[in-house]
Parts: C-alpha cells; structure tokens; sequence
C-alpha cells in the first residue's frame, strides 16, 4: 500500500511540474510569435497594427512617449518607401509578470530596390500580459 502512494504522490509531483513547464514554454512561444508578428507589422508600415502590439503605458528610448514614439515611427516611414528588419538573435527571460527580450536588429531602409541605409541596433524590451495578450511596455535600443 505505501509503495502504491507513494508512486502516486511522485506521478501526482510530475505532472504538476509538467504543467508549470508547459506554461512557460507555451507563453514563450506565444511571445515569439508576437514578435514575429510585430516584425510583419513593421515592414508593412502599419501604423495601427504596431499600436495594437503596445502598451498604453509604454515608452520607448530617449524617454519618448507613445505619441511621441509614433512620431519617431511616421518620420522614418516618410523617409523610407520600405523598412526591412532582421533580428540576428533573440533571448527571452520569463519571469511572472513580464519578459524581458534582448536582440540584435538589423534595419533597413530604402526607397528604391536595394537598401540605402541600415544600422544594427542591440535592442531590449519589456512584454506584459494585458487581457491575456503579450503587449511590449518598454523598448530601448541603442547602436551596435
């Protein structure tokens, strides 16, 4: 009988692991998936569909706000007839409220065929959960 609870007790302890590492693992994918989705939404210069990637508290770099943000975001969409971005490499700390992604980006900008300008960038960003959807709150990035 104790051998029979014991098992138990140890499948019961392994499965509850199971599901707090099925979690993590889901929302870390989920949140690549964001990212990914935000990328897309970049290069077609989609003004509202960044917006639904943010937060309404988020900042970004310089201290700049998300009006002011955007700004930033329409003077280089008028200066670029396409915006190409590369992310070189990607690493996501979860932790219970938020995840921090630290990335190496490469941006380009062009008006023609061939990319005129482009910078790599070491960029970091703060995600939250807001109504079950992973929102980013905070993005700084500052030249490679």
């Amino acid at each position: 009988m104790k051998n029979k609870t014991i098992s138990l007790y140890l499948l019961l302890i392994l499965s509850l692991f199971s599901l707090f590492s099925c979690t993590k693992t889901n929302d870390v994918d989920v949140l690549k998936q964001r990212i990914d989705g935000l990328i897309e939404v970049i290069e077609k210069r989609d003004e509202k569909g960044i917006r639904d990637y943010l937060s309404n508290d988020f900042s970004a770099s310089n201290k700049l706000n998300k009006p002011q943000f955007f700004l930033f975001i329409r003077y280089h969409f008028k200066n670029n007839k396409s915006v190409l971005v590369t992310v070189l490499d990607k690493e996501i700390t979860l932790n219970d409220k938020y995840a921090d992604v630290t990335a190496n980006v490469l941006l380009l900008g062009t008006n023609e065929w061939l990319p005129e300008r482009g910078q790599i960038y070491k960029v970091a960003s703060r995600w939250k959960k807001v109504s079950g959807d992973w929102v980013m709150s905070r993005l700084r990035w500052e030249k490679e």
